[in-house]
Formats: C-alpha cells, sequence, structure tokens
C-alpha cells in the first residue's frame, strides 16, 4: 500500500496565505515573504 504523502502542495500554500490576507490576517509583507519561502522550500527539496 502506497503511503499518502503529507506535504502541502505550494498552490495550497498559496492559496491559504491570499485568504488569509484577503481577510486582513496578514499584511502584504508576510504574505511576501511567506509566498517566497514556499517557492524556494520547494526549489531546495526538488534540488536534493
Amino acid at each position: 500500500m502506497a503511503e499518502k504523502s503529507k506535504e502541502m502542495p505550494i498552490e495550497i500554500g498559496i492559496k491559504r496565505l491570499s485568504l488569509l490576507k484577503k481577510r486582513g490576517l496578514i499584511t502584504e509583507e508576510i504574505f511576501s515573504d511567506a509566498e517566497e519561502l514556499l517557492i524556494k522550500s520547494e526549489m531546495d527539496i526538488s534540488s536534493k
């Protein structure tokens, strides 16, 4: 039986961040930083 991945796809993470930003729960700066970290972490993982 194949194990299910518990990782969250980047697209879902960005959608969740967008929702938080839209609701005013995070600032544009936090959104941008978090988005950059998501993309960077995916690149780091993919290169290994």
